[in-house]
């Protein structure tokens, strides 16, 4: 699976990619779907329809992390966390599938988010 080139204002960090990939193993056609929501984030970055929806992520933000997920129907087992940044940036920080643990405080791409989030130099 290629991640096909993106708007200028979306950043997906090497490891989301790497979670694309992984995904794409078992399922390219899902894969490819990840990849084309990613891509409608640079265009609403906020989506809120009937299909899809993006909600900020309540326990990272009494940590001063304003990061958001995205559910949209056709991903239904995959979450999408990425920032809306106030440059107008859309950063792109994981994909994990939906599970007990995927809102867990300690899980750990809670880990990683709160580390890209302030310390991601290329996606400010």
């Amino acid at each position: 699976m290629k991640i096909q080139t993106l708007q200028n204002n979306i950043k997906v960090h090497p490891s989301a990619e790497r979670d694309i990939k992984e995904i794409a193993i078992l399922d390219d056609k899902k894969a490819g779907k990840i990849i084309q929501r990613i891509s409608e984030l640079g265009v609403d970055p906020a989506p809120m329809t009937g299909d899809c929806n993006s909600e900020t992520v309540l326990n990272l933000t009494k940590k001063k992390v304003y990061v958001k997920r995205l559910k949209c129907l056709d991903i239904l087992e995959y979450r999408i966390f990425y920032a809306l940044r106030k440059s107008g940036m859309i950063c792109i920080y994981c994909i994990v599938p939906r599970n007990n643990d995927t809102y867990s405080k300690d899980a750990p791409h809670y880990m990683r988010i709160k580390l890209l989030y302030t310390q991601w130099r290329d996606c400010q």
